[in-house]
């Protein structure tokens, strides 16, 4: 850089700084305002100011789900040790399984790892649980019913709270399935169909069965390597249409760095081990193509934009590669006529009428006045003999 330049440069990083100070510096007088307005409106109220606090701030009232506590994996360790042979009505409670856990001296010395590996097979329970299908229908509507009472006892609280509209379809998923379909709508969400779309919102809940129930997803099908194959590439192109936000995108696995990474800017992390990256349809195993489901529906395996920096760092990679007599993009393969000149196909005709060109040359009126006239009289031949 010449000398011009540089000092070009320092002025402009001045600048920046002096504009980042004032920033900070007009934060931190609106802060102080705030907070003296704060304790002016809780002695106004006689509140404290962490209540107003609470009010304005943006944090969420609602907690994450807790982590497993060491106690209740000891309890539900000794209540595979204990109540596993015992016949229904004879097992042990709770509050004797936790009396059981305290008493024990086993419990009182462990080490790290044996702590860590009693919370692992609690949290493997309790997943297994979570995600465990019901044994007969009448435990399935059970559930079905308990839990829609609580998501619509939440959503009507939430429109109470915050004001949103939400609409709510529950249907079941198979013909023999004896779970009641079920709709539920905020305020006057329910008018929304009928506004829009002229229907009642009955009707679409019933067509919104009917699709369900022909989807074939039963526990076999639900699970089959075909049907797995369909998910995991729907999911994979629908999160690269999202990322690049083009519609018309392909997935190409061929020729994955240069076409998709090099070209979009984009990569697929999280991809499982053990698994060979190629197309989902490529994948012969059921147990390798269900764990890359999995993956991608607990987005563990997911699309991610790169930074130019690292779009740079991946092409000077590629090119690196190629230097040293790698083959990075998987060349077509080539016809073995390549070169050749081919004549062109002529259809067959049956007769001479077929094969006269269906379009005719269109003739101006000009041509028609240039065109040499017809003679007046024509001999015939019978004048010709004579």
């Amino acid at each position: 850089l010449t000398d011009a330049q540089k000092a070009s440069q320092k002025i402009k990083r001045d600048q920046k700084i002096e504009r980042t100070k004032r920033l900070h510096d007009a934060v931190a007088e609106y802060l102080d305002a705030q907070k003296t307005q704060i304790e002016a409106l809780a002695l106004a109220h006689h509140v404290t100011p962490k209540q107003i606090n609470d009010i304005i701030s943006n944090h969420t009232h609602y907690r994450t789900s807790r982590k497993s506590q060491l106690i209740h994996a000891l309890i539900h360790a000794k209540a595979i040790e204990m109540n596993a042979d015992r016949p229904t009505g004879s097992r042990y409670s709770m509050a004797e399984l936790h009396e059981m856990v305290i008493t024990d001296p086993e419990t009182k010395n462990l080490t790290r790892e044996q702590k860590e590996a009693y919370i692992v097979a609690l949290e493997e329970h309790r997943e297994r649980k979570g995600v465990s299908v019901w044994a007969n229908n009448q435990a399935a509507v059970q559930d079905v019913v308990a839990t829609m009472d609580r998501i619509v006892k939440e959503v009507n609280d939430l429109r109470v709270q915050t004001g949103v509209y939400g609409t709510l379809f529950v249907v079941c998923g198979h013909i023999n399935n004896t779970i009641q379909s079920t709709m539920h709508g905020t305020d006057n969400s329910e008018d929304f169909w009928e506004d829009v779309y002229e229907h009642p919102m009955a009707d679409f809940l019933r067509q919104y069965e009917q699709w369900a129930c022909t989807q074939d997803q039963n526990l076999n099908e639900r699970d089959s390597l075909e049907a797995v194959w369909k998910q995991v590439r729907k999911m994979i192109l629908r999160g690269l249409v999202s990322v690049t936000s083009k519609k018309d995108i392909m997935m190409n696995y061929s020729n994955y760095e240069t076409a998709i990474v090099e070209t979009y800017g984009v990569r697929l992390v999280g991809w499982p081990q053990g698994v060979n990256f190629t197309s989902p349809s490529n994948i012969g195993t059921a147990g390798d193509i269900r764990r890359l489901r999995d993956a991608l529906k607990a987005r563990m395996c997911y699309w991610t934009t790169l930074s130019p920096v690292e779009v740079k760092a991946h092409t000077a990679e590629l090119d690196a590669r190629r230097s040293a007599g790698e083959v990075v993009c998987k060349l077509r393969k080539k016809c073995s006529d390549a070169g050749v000149a081919r004549k062109r196909k002529v259809l067959p005709t049956t007769n001479k009428e077929n094969a006269r060109s269906s379009k005719r040359t269109k003739v101006t009126s000009a041509q028609l006045r240039d065109a040499p006239k017809s003679a007046e009289f024509i001999v015939s031949s019978n004048e010709e003999d004579e």
